[in-house]
């Protein structure tokens, strides 16, 4: 008796759904690499406000020149329109963010739904070569018993 291997006639398929499940991957985590540095620009840009504003203070304190503070207002003026660009493009990107894990969501689960037919495929397969296998037992079983029985 020969067994054949088990073929899964969907393979292809399942092929192109892990490798689309794996690009999704790779640009959900892309997404999160450029939110991550977004929001860490925008924290070292609230660092440095808050770190020029003591300065500007400080200045003021000792008597500092006029047109000094003024020129340090107008960069933190500049640096807060930066500030609000960042916030907006930040939101850009978790947007972006949601979209690439949601595709890769759905990636996942098309592809766990083929890996599951595969799966109870594989498993009735094997449920039927084994019954065979029984049924090939049986009849050899039966042969025997006749012809020993004819003795």
């Amino acid at each position: 008796m020969t067994l054949m291997a088990f073929r899964f006639a969907l393979a292809p398929l399942l092929r192109l759904r892990q490798s689309l499940e794996h690009q999704r991957a790779l640009a959900f985590q892309k997404a999160s690499s450029h939110v991550a540095r977004a929001q860490e620009a925008l924290t070292r840009l609230d660092g440095f406000l808050e770190e020029s504003a003591a300065i500007d203070s400080r200045s003021l304190a000792a008597g500092c020149m006029a047109a000094d503070l003024h020129f340090a207002m107008l960069l933190r003026e500049q640096l807060q329109q930066l500030r609000v660009q960042l916030q907006e493009e930040i939101r850009r990107l978790e947007a972006l963010h949601e979209e690439a894990a949601h595709a890769y969501e759905q990636a996942l689960a098309e592809r766990e739904v083929l890996e599951s037919l595969r799966a109870r495929q594989r498993r009735a397969y094997q449920l039927e070569q084994a019954r065979r296998q029984q049924q090939e037992i049986d009849a050899v079983f039966l042969v025997q018993r006749w012809h020993t029985g004819k003795d």
